[in-house]
C-alpha cells in the first residue's frame, strides 16, 4: 500500500518536529534571564538573532540545551516550581511598557508580549487542549495593522500562521503565508513558508499551483545548498518529491519521475553507496520507488524505465529502481511486465555483476507465474551468457563470479540430468513406435530432438560442470554421468576415458570420489563392449587392444581391492594368464586371489587354486600342487562333479609324503596323518573321528591355532556327528588363550542354546557378556548384558553389575535414554529391598542417582533470568526443585562420598540463584531512583538463598568432625571462606604469635 505524500512527508519531518515540544521549559528558563536575553542590547529596529516559538529557534535532534537546569524527567511538578513563571515575564513587560518612551522599543516590548503571548497559548494548548490563541492572534494582527512596513513584519506572519494552523484555520493560515511569500522573498522564512503554502494547496487540490509552489522552494533551495548557505536539506528534498506528487495527481506522470530522479540524488548521490540509502530517509526511499514504479505502469513501463535513465543519465541507484519496480508488478502478478523491466536492465547494461543477477530473477518469475516451458531455455541462455564459455565470464569481479559460480553449480546438474531424461524418453517413444511397410516409422507427427541430441547436449552440460568446478565434490558424479551418457551413444573410447578420470584421478588428487570404484568396474564393463567391435582388427592391433583392456582390469584391481568385485575382475584377468600359458604368473595371481580380503567368491578361489595346481604340477612343484589342490577341495561344493579326480590326483602326492612323515614319529606326523586321511578319503567312516582325535591332540599340545582349525573344520563338515556339542567349550578354550575374546564369547553362546539348566545357561551368558566386553565389541556386549538383565534378576548383586556395564555402554554410545533406563534399573533394585543390598549395591545406586543429580544441576545453571523475569524465574525455581530432589535422593543412599557431594551441590544451587537473581537482566527505561529501588529488590530475593546455601554448606563441613574430609567437604569450606568471610576466612594464629601473647 502506497502512503500519501503528506504521511510519508510527515513521518521524515517528525524529527525535525519533537523538539519544538521540548522548548517550552527552556523557554522558560531563558525568560528568567531578564530583558538583556531578549534583545535589549541590540539596535532599536533589529531583532534578535533567536525566534522563541519558530523553527529557527529549534536545534538539532540531537543538541541538548544548556539553559535547562531544571527541567527533570518524570518530576513534573518540581519544575513547574522551579521554572519561571512565564505570567510573571509578561506581567513585567506590561509594567515596563508605559515607562518606555522610544516608539521603537515599545513596538518591540508589544512584539515581545505578542510571543510570549503565543508562547503562553501554544503551552495552554499542549497541556489542556484549550483554545486561548485569541489574544496572540490579535496582538499580531494589530501589530501588522499599526505598523505595516516595519522590519520583522515576516516574523509576525509566519508566527501567526502557526496560530491559524494551531486553529485548524487553513484559509487563514494559507492568507498570511501568501503575504509573507508576497511581501518579504528574502525572508528567513520565505522557504518554510512557501513549503507550507505549497503543502496546503496541494491537499486543497490545487495541484498546478502547488507544483508551482514546490518547485520554488526546490529552486531556492537548490540555489542556498549551490551557495552554501545554512539551508534545511529536507525542504529541498521533500519539495522535489511532492512536486512530483503534484505532477502526478496532475496526470504529468513523466515529469513527476523527473522529480522522484532529484529526490533520489539528494538521498542517494554518486559517492554513496546505491545498495543502501541514509536510513533517516528509508521510508521516504521506499515509497519513491513505489510511486516511481505506479507512474511507470501508467507509462510504458519497462520501456519508459530506459527512456527514463537515456535521459538522466546512469545513476548509482539505477539498480534499485528497476528492482522495486520488478517486484511491485511481481506483487501485482504482472510477471510478463516484470520480465519486461529485467530484460530491459539486461539490454542496458549486459556486462553489469546485475545482469546475471537479473536474469536469474527473470527464471524466477517465470516460475512463479507457472510459465515452465520456457524456463529451461531461460536456463540454457543463462550458461551461455555467464558460463566459463560465455565472454561475460573472463572479464567478472570475484564476486559475481562466485554468484555465477552458485548459479552454474545448480543450472548444470539440472539442464543436464533434464535432456539426460528426455534422451531417454526420447528412446523409449522411438522404441514404441509402429514400423510401416517399408521399415521406416509410421506415425506421421513432425518429431522432436532425437534421443542422440539430448545425449550429447546433456553430455557437454556435464563436461562443462567438471570445467567449471574441477574440485567440487560433485565433479566426479557428473563425470560418471558424462561417462554413462557416452555409453548411450556408444562411444567406448570417451566413455572408458571419462570413467577412468572418476576412478583414477581424483584418489590421485587425495579426494576420493564415492563412486570411484564404480566407475572403475564401469570402464571394465565399457571395455568388454569395446571389445565387441574389435572382431575386425588384425592380430597385433587385436593383441595391443586386449593387453590395454588387461591393464585396464588389474588397474581397477590394485586401485579398488576392496571392492567386492575386483576378484572377479582379477579371475579374469588371471584366466588370460593361464591361457597365455604364463605359468609363472598364474601362480602368485591365484596365490592372492587366494587369500584376498575380504574373502573372495569361493568359487572363483577354487577355480584360482584348481589353475595354480595345474601350473605347479606342470612345474614339478608336487609339495605345492597338493596343498593348492587341497585347498581347492576346501573351497569347492561336496556335489562338484570334480571332486573324485582332484581327490585322485592329490592322493598320489598325499601318500607319496606320508611315507616320508610316518618315519618322523612326531606330534606333527601323527596329526597330518589325521588330517590326511580327511583330505584324501573325506566319505571314510574314521575321517570325522580323526579330525576330532587330531584336534583333542593339539588341544593337549597347547597348538592352539591349529586346533581352532581342526575344530571349524569339523563342525563345518560333520554338523551331525554325536561329539559336535563338544566342540563350543574346547572352541571357547582355544579362543581364550589366543585371546580371541569375541570368538570366545560367540562359543560361550552357543553353550548357552545347549545349556541344560537355568544356572549353567545364565553362567555361560554371563561369561559371554564378559568377554565380549573384554573384545571391545559393544554391540555384543550390550545384547548380551541386556538378555542377562531382562532374564536373571537374580542374584542381585550380578544383576546390579550387569545393569551397571549396560548404562556405561549406552554411555559411551550417547544413548541417554537407555543409559537413563539401567541407571534408573539400578536404584529401583535397590529401593526395592534397601536391607538386603550390600555396600555395592548401595554405590551403584548412589552412583546412578548423581548422574542424574549431575545432569539436574547441569540444566539449572544453564538457564538465565531473563525478563520478564516472572517467567524465567519459574523456569528456574523448577529447575531448582528438581536438582534438589535429585541430590537429595543420591543422599539418601547413606554413602558419605556422595552425601558430601549432594550438600556441597544443593548449597550451591541454593547459592547460584542468589547470585543469578543478582545478574539478572534489568527492565529498560527506569530511573536512577527506580533502579536503585528494583536493586535492593533483588537484593531482598537473593538473601534468603545464599542464607540457606551458607547452613547448608555449614551442615556439609560438619562431617569434617566424623572423619570425612573429601573434596565436597574441602569446596563447602571454601564457599563459606567467601560468603562468611569473617567466620570462616579469618587467619590462623600461629604458635609465635600465641607465644607473644603469654
Amino acid at each position: 500500500m502506497i502512503k500519501t505524500p503528506l504521511q510519508t512527508l510527515r513521518h521524515v519531518q517528525r524529527s525535525a518536529l519533537v523538539p519544538a515540544k521540548m522548548l517550552a521549559p527552556v523557554f522558560c528558563a531563558l525568560l528568567a534571564t531578564g530583558c538583556q536575553v531578549l534583545g535589549w542590547g541590540q539596535g532599536d529596529d533589529e531583532m534578535p538573532a533567536a525566534r522563541p516559538g519558530t523553527l529557527a529557534s529549534i536545534g538539532t535532534a540531537g543538541t541538548k540545551s544548556e539553559a535547562n537546569p531544571v527541567a527533570v524527567e518524570g518530576k513534573p511538578d518540581e519544575s513547574l516550581q522551579e521554572a519561571v513563571s512565564l505570567e510573571s515575564v509578561m506581567r513585567s513587560y506590561r509594567d515596563l511598557l508605559p515607562l518606555v518612551d522610544d516608539p521603537v522599543k515599545q513596538v518591540t516590548i508589544r512584539h515581545r508580549l505578542a510571543d510570549l503571548e503565543f508562547a503562553r497559548a501554544e503551552r495552554i494548548m499542549t497541556d489542556t487542549a484549550e483554545d486561548d490563541l485569541s489574544g496572540a492572534i490579535a496582538a499580531y494582527t494589530n501589530l501588522l495593522a499599526e505598523y505595516p512596513e516595519r522590519e520583522g513584519n515576516d516574523q509576525i506572519y509566519y508566527q501567526l500562521s502557526r496560530a491559524w494552523e494551531l486553529r485548524g484555520m487553513t484559509g487563514e493560515q494559507l492568507v498570511a503565508l501568501d503575504t509573507l511569500v508576497t511581501q518579504y522573498p528574502d525572508s528567513d522564512y520565505w522557504l518554510e513558508a512557501q513549503f507550507r503554502r505549497a503543502d496546503i494547496l496541494f491537499i486543497n487540490g490545487r495541484y498546478a499551483e502547488a507544483e508551482q509552489a514546490f518547485d520554488e522552494v526546490a529552486s531556492a533551495g537548490g540555489e542556498r545548498a549551490s551557495s552554501k548557505e545554512s539551508a534545511d536539506p529536507t525542504f529541498l528534498m521533500n519539495a522535489y518529491y511532492m512536486k512530483g506528487w503534484s505532477q502526478f495527481k496532475q496526470g504529468n506522470y513523466q515529469q513527476a519521475l523527473l522529480s522522484y530522479v532529484e529526490v533520489l540524488d539528494l538521498i542517494m548521490p554518486g559517492a554513496q553507496d546505491a545498495e543502501a540509502s541514509d536510513q533517516r530517509y528509508k521510508t521516504l526511499t521506499e515509497d519513491l520507488f513505489r510511486v516511481v514504479g505506479l507512474s511507470l505502469s501508467y507509462l510504458d513501463g519497462a520501456e519508459t524505465l530506459q527512456t527514463l535513465f537515456r535521459e538522466t543519465g546512469s545513476r548509482p541507484y539505477e539498480v534499485l529502481v528497476y528492482d522495486r519496480y520488478s517486484k511491485l508488478l511481481i506483487e501485482r502478478e504482472r510477471y510478463s511486465d516484470a520480465v519486461e523491466v529485467f530484460e530491459a536492465y539486461i539490454d542496458e547494461h549486459p556486462d553489469s555483476p546485475w545482469a546475471p543477477r537479473y536474469h536469474m530473477r527473470i527464471i524466477d518469475t517465470l516460475e512463479l507465474a507457472g510459465f515452465q516451458k520456457v524456463i529451461p531455455d531461460r536456463k540454457a541462455k543463462f550458461i551461455e551468457r555467464y558460463g566459463i564459455y560465455s565472454a561475460y565470464w573472463p572479464q567478472a569481479e570475484p564476486e559475481t563470479l562466485a554468484y555465477i559460480e552458485t548459479q552454474l553449480e545448480i543450472l548444470l546438474p539440472e539442464l543436464a540430468d533434464r535432456h539426460y531424461l528426455l534422451a531417454g524418453e526420447a528412446r523409449k517413444e522411438q522404441q514404441s513406435i509402429p514400423k510401416s511397410g517399408n521399415g521406416e516409422p509410421g506415425n506421421t507427427r513432425k518429431p522432436g530432438p532425437g534421443a542422440d541430441e539430448h545425449y550429447r547436449q546433456a553430455a557437454s552440460y556435464y563436461a562443462e560442470f567438471a570445467a567449471t568446478f574441477p574440485d567440487h565434490p560433485r565433479t566426479p558424479e557428473r563425470l560418471f554421468l558424462l561417462a554413462e551418457t557416452y555409453i548411450e551413444l556408444q562411444e567406448w573410447p570417451d566413455a572408458i576415458q571419462a570413467f577412468e578420470r572418476v576412478a583414477y584421478d581424483y584418489p590421485a588428487a587425495g579426494k576420493v570420489s564415492e563412486r570411484a570404484a564404480e566407475a572403475g568396474y564401469a570402464s571394465v564393463l565399457a571395455f568388454r563392449e569395446y571389445s565387441q567391435t574389435w572382431l575386425n582388427e588384425t592380430s597385433a592391433d587385436l593383441f595391443a587392444l586386449q593387453e590395454i583392456q588387461q591393464l585396464n582390469r588389474l588397474r581397477f584391481v590394485n586401485a579398488f581391492p576392496q571392492d567386492p568385485r575386483a576378484p572377479g575382475v582379477y579371475y579374469i584377468a588371471l584366466q588370460r594368464e593361464f591361457d597365455q600359458q604364463n605359468l609363472e604368473e598364474v601362480i602368485p595371481m591365484a596365490a592372492r586371489l587366494a587369500t584376498w580380503q575380504p574373502a573372495a567368491d569361493p568359487a572363483l578361489v577354487a577355480e584360482a587354486l584348481l589353475m595354480a595346481g595345474h601350473s605347479q604340477f606342470e612345474l614339478a612343484r608336487y609339495g605345492e600342487a597338493e596343498q593348492s589342490y587341497r585347498d581347492a577341495l576346501a573351497m569347492m561344493s561336496v556335489e562338484d562333479e570334480r571332486r573324485p579326480g582332484i581327490q585322485e590326483n592329490m592322493a598320489a602326492s598325499v601318500f607319496r609324503q606320508a611315507e616320508q612323515l610316518a618315519e618322523v614319529g612326531n606330534i606333527d606326523a601323527a596329526v597330518s596323518e589325521y588330517l590326511r586321511v580327511g583330505a584324501v578319503a573325506p566319505a571314510s567312516v574314521l575321517n570325522a573321528n580323526a579330525q576330532y582325535d587330531a584336534a583333542s591332540l593339539l588341544v593337549s599340545a597347547a597348538r592352539w591355532d591349529e586346533a581352532i582349525q581342526v575344530l571349524t573344520g569339523f563342525r563345518s563338515r560333520f554338523p551331525e556327528h554325536e561329539l559336535v556339542d563338544t566342540v563350543p567349550a574346547k572352541l571357547a578354550f582355544a579362543y581364550r588363550e589366543t585371546g580371541q575374546w569375541e570368538k570366545a564369547g560367540d562359543e560361550l553362546n552357543r553353550m548357552v542354546a545347549m545349556a541344560t539348566t537355568p544356572e549353567e545357561r545364565r553362567e555361560n551368558l554371563q561369561i559371554a557378556a564378559e568377554l565380549y566386553d573384554q573384545a571391545g565389541n559393544d554391540g555384543k556386549a550390550i545384547d548380551t548384558w541386556r538378555e542377562y538383565a531382562n532374564n536373571y534378576p537374580d542374584p542381585a548383586p550380578e544383576y546390579m553389575e550387569a545393569a551397571n556395564r549396560l548404562a556405561e555402554l549406552y554411555d559411551s554410545r550417547g544413548d541417554i535414554e537407555r543409559r537413563n533406563f539401567w541407571l534408573s534399573r539400578q536404584m529401583e533394585k535397590v529401593d526395592e529391598n534397601p536391607e538386603a543390598a550390600d555396600d555395592r549395591m548401595r554405590y551403584l545406586a548412589a552412583s546412578a542417582s548423581a548422574i542424574f543429580a549431575r545432569e539436574a544441576l547441569s540444566y539449572y545453571d544453564s538457564i538465565r533470568l531473563t525478563l520478564p523475569l516472572n517467567e524465567s524465574m519459574v523456569a528456574k525455581t523448577d529447575a531448582l526443585e528438581d536438582a534438589v530432589q535429585a541430590y537429595q535422593t543420591t543422599a539418601s543412599y547413606g554413602l558419605s562420598s556422595f552425601s558430601t557431594e549432594a550438600g556441597y551441590q544443593i548449597a550451591h544451587i541454593y547459592s547460584r540463584l542468589g547470585a543469578d537473581l543478582m545478574d539478572s537482566e534489568r527492565p529498560e527505561g527506569l530511573s536512577q531512583l527506580e533502579l536503585s529501588q528494583y536493586e535492593l529488590l533483588l537484593e531482598e530475593q537473593a538473601y534468603p538463598f545464599e542464607d540457606s546455601a551458607i547452613d547448608i554448606h555449614e551442615q556439609n563441613i560438619r562431617r569434617a568432625r566424623e572423619g570425612i574430609f573429601d573434596e565436597w567437604v574441602k569446596r563447602s569450606y571454601e564457599s563459606l571462606r567467601r560468603l562468611l568471610p569473617g567466620r570462616y576466612n579469618k587467619p590462623e594464629v600461629t604458635a609465635g604469635a600465641v607465644h607473644d601473647l603469654g
